[in-house]
């Protein structure tokens, strides 16, 4: 009896098992990050001391938060799975300081619908990019060039202020996210199909520091867009 086709099959269970199982992690690890910045958030917002804290220091805090990102991405194979998951711990609370204002700002009514529809719509992007048999992978050079678009876009607007351009900087924003979402999660599952042990810790926390920043571009743009005429 012909066991090839078995054992193949059992392969191609095992594989699968072993990618869900990966990206479960990197869930848990993504939504470890978000609780640590709804806490920080919620704390910056009510104490005073931290809200004036967080308005002086604003710019050395963006600075840092994307210094953050680039060491983790170009130094990824340098630093131990321990060291990246530090990094990205810290990451999250500084983006917690940063986002102290934003509730005072936007109220919390605005900020509650906002995360609704983004968690609504990134779950379904990520079941989509987890299920989906196209392959997505042919996205990445446009979805890259539509981002550097969107912040050239963003950038021109600082300086001109037209409402209606921010209104669809915005509808941009959240459509190239969304997409993001569907293609970070792809390629994580992919990812999930090697054996190599330090190679999966490490890429479970760039991929959630990945989904996290997905999740939160989607949040802001939404924000924006429902917080319009709050």
């Amino acid at each position: 009896m012909n066991q090839q086709p078995y054992i193949a099959e059992q392969a191609g269970i095992s594989s699968a098992a072993r990618a869900k199982a990966f990206l479960n992690k990197v869930y848990m690890w993504m939504a470890v990050c978000m609780l640590i910045t709804a806490g920080v958030a919620a704390y910056t917002a009510q104490d005073m001391e931290s809200l004036f804290w967080v308005t002086e220091h604003r710019l050395l805090l963006c600075l840092g938060t994307l210094g953050i990102i680039v060491f983790m991405s170009f130094c990824a194979q340098k630093l131990s799975a321990g060291a990246l998951t530090i990094l990205l711990l810290t990451f999250a609370a500084a983006q917690g300081l940063l986002f102290g204002p934003v509730l005072i700002s936007y109220g919390l009514e605005s900020v509650g619908k906002a995360f609704g529809c983004t968690a609504a719509m990134f779950g379904a992007m990520s079941i989509y990019g987890a299920v989906t048999k196209r392959n997505l992978g042919t996205l990445g050079r446009t979805l890259l060039m539509l981002l550097i678009g969107l912040l050239v876009c963003m950038i021109i607007n600082i300086f001109w202020g037209n409402g209606m351009f921010d209104f669809l900087i915005c509808c941009a924003g959240v459509i190239i996210f969304a997409l993001f979402t569907a293609y970070d999660t792809q390629n994580l599952l992919k990812i999930g199909l090697s054996n190599d042990a330090e190679l999966q810790r490490k890429a479970a926390v760039l991929g959630a520091l990945d989904l996290y920043l997905d999740f939160i571009n989607l949040f802001i743009f939404l924000l924006r867009l429902l917080g319009r005429d709050e």
